[in-house]
């Protein structure tokens, strides 16, 4: 017995172990938007949560009740496995009276295929699928699969207290090295990533993203985990009944390391959102940690005016110290930041269209790029490959029953996680366990904010990294100190 333990905890240590190194390194080609960084991006997670199922299974075949799976992961497993099948349908090649009923423009651009490919001598079948780029498409649904797995590993990997402080401070770690590499840059003027110069945007740090904005997305949804570190660290330095003196001073004595990490990962993250002059990972940020604030019980609207001012302050110092021109001066209004106004709302006006011409499966996960050539009507000189909302463009790519099972399974997870942290039977669970849900809450509102106005879900590191925060928050509850019944 005890060498079945022995094997069955180094096996989940070493699972564990990749999975972190994993995390750490995911950013880090390009935010894992290039094609080198596919294998790694989809065979690790899929590899590590094959091998901690059965871990689990294993351990558990004796018993007669098997893992108790929280609600939350329930609904968000659902929502998986079914856009899944959706992503699977768009790829079965269908029979053409089959293809008409269930997509007509899917139909008629295949036909048209069919006959150029009928007048160029080649031979084409008359089965066809829904999807119009389905390389792609297979690519996202072997995507969302790893985000399936990510999430699964993660509840069952990361299910004890010291397990999410590590997951914490993994997170954080590689968020202070994005910041760092990004600060690196922008002082030498050479914004470069390994060699590459980015060319496309100039005087604002993107660590190794493309894209400023998504490289500050990825510094907002990892601020919540230093929170969460500072939060085991006040926890760790007294009970409620010490003074506050003494508490202050246990937790400058006893908790250096974990009080020094928090401030210094809070001060890195909100610095790299404001020298990447990312208006939309601000606000995103902003309005997460109100949201949450204002979910906690007690005296609400007095938390929310002093997290507010505090936050405010803090930024402000942060601007003055970095300088005015380097943080904020894209918030002023311009001509070019009306023409990124406008090209947004062209994103997304297509993929509204695109979503009328593909209402019930849409066009094809991963499809946009090929789909907007069919909407778009302003500059024409420039090729959209994403809308600028993600709800839309799931809309528009998995159409109204896909977009149905995003959505709800989203947000009736995120309701679920809500009531399982500060509902009625949140006093069963410890407190470092709620707030660690609480601070995951925290990076799901604000990825789900930043989504009306990004495509944050379609750089892969970033939905990747949020997963493996949502499930250590819907672990299995097994370990738990739980009131058994």
């Amino acid at each position: 017995m005890r060498s079945e333990q022995f094997w069955s905890t180094a096996a989940e240590r070493g699972c564990l172990a990749i999975f972190f190194v994993w995390l750490i390194a995911l950013p880090l080609p390009f935010g894992s938007i290039i094609e080198g960084a596919r294998i790694a991006l989809i065979v690790v997670p899929l590899a590590v949560c094959l091998i901690a199922v059965l871990v689990r299974l294993y351990l558990f075949r004796d018993r007669s009740s098997a893992l108790r799976p929280t609600r939350a992961w329930l609904i968000w497993a659902t929502g998986a496995v079914l856009l899944l099948a959706v992503a699977a349908l768009q790829l079965v090649p269908l029979p053409p009276s089959m293809l008409h009923a269930l997509s007509p423009e899917s139909s008629a651009i295949w036909n048209s295929a069919e006959r150029i490919g009928s007048l160029a001598g080649v031979r084409v079948s008359s089965f066809h699928p829904i999807s119009i780029d389905p390389p792609a498409t297979l690519f996202e649904l072997f995507r969302v699969a790893a985000l399936f797995a990510t999430l699964t590993a993660a509840a069952l990997l990361v299910r004890t207290p010291a397990r999410r402080v590590a997951l914490a401070a993994v997170v954080c770690a590689a968020a202070f090295f994005e910041a760092m590499y990004a600060v690196r840059e922008g002082a030498l003027q050479r914004y470069q990533i390994w060699g590459w110069t980015n060319k496309l945007i100039l005087n604002r740090i993107s660590g190794t993203f493309v894209n400023p904005n998504h490289f500050a997305h990825y510094l907002a949804i990892a601020l919540p985990m230093a929170i969460f570190i500072g939060a085991v660290a006040w926890y760790r330095a007294g009970t409620r009944h010490v003074p506050l003196r003494r508490r202050l001073v246990a937790l400058i004595e006893r908790q250096t390391l974990w009080t020094a990490l928090c401030i210094i990962a809070v001060i890195v993250c909100i610095a790299g959102i404001l020298l990447a002059q990312s208006r939309g990972a601000l606000l995103s940020l902003g309005a997460g940690a109100l949201i949450v604030a204002a979910l906690f019980p007690g005296r609400r609207m007095t938390r929310i005016a002093l997290g507010a001012v505090a936050g405010l302050l803090l930024v402000a110092v942060l601007i003055v110290f970095l300088g005015a021109d380097r943080t904020i001066a894209r918030f002023a209004p311009s001509r070019f930041e009306q023409r990124t106004l406008v090209g947004r709302r062209i994103g997304i006006d297509a993929a509204a269209r695109i979503w009328q011409r593909f209402p019930v499966l849409g066009s094809g996960l991963g499809t946009f790029g090929r789909a907007i050539f069919m909407e778009q009507r302003e500059d024409l000189g420039k090729t959209y490959h994403h809308a600028h909302n993600d709800y839309i463009e799931i809309a528009a790519t998995a159409g109204t029953i896909g977009c149905v099972i995003a959505v709800v399974a989203l947000f009736g997870g995120y309701v679920a996680l809500a009531r399982m942290t500060f509902g009625r039977d949140s006093s069963e669970l410890a407190w470092l366990r709620r707030a660690f849900q609480a601070a995951a809450l925290m990076s799901i509102t604000i990825a789900m904010v930043h989504a009306l106005f990004d495509f944050n879900f379609f750089i892969p590191s970033n939905p990747a990294t949020l997963a493996a925060i949502a499930g250590a928050a819907v672990a299995t509850v097994d370990h738990d100190r739980r009131t058994r019944r």
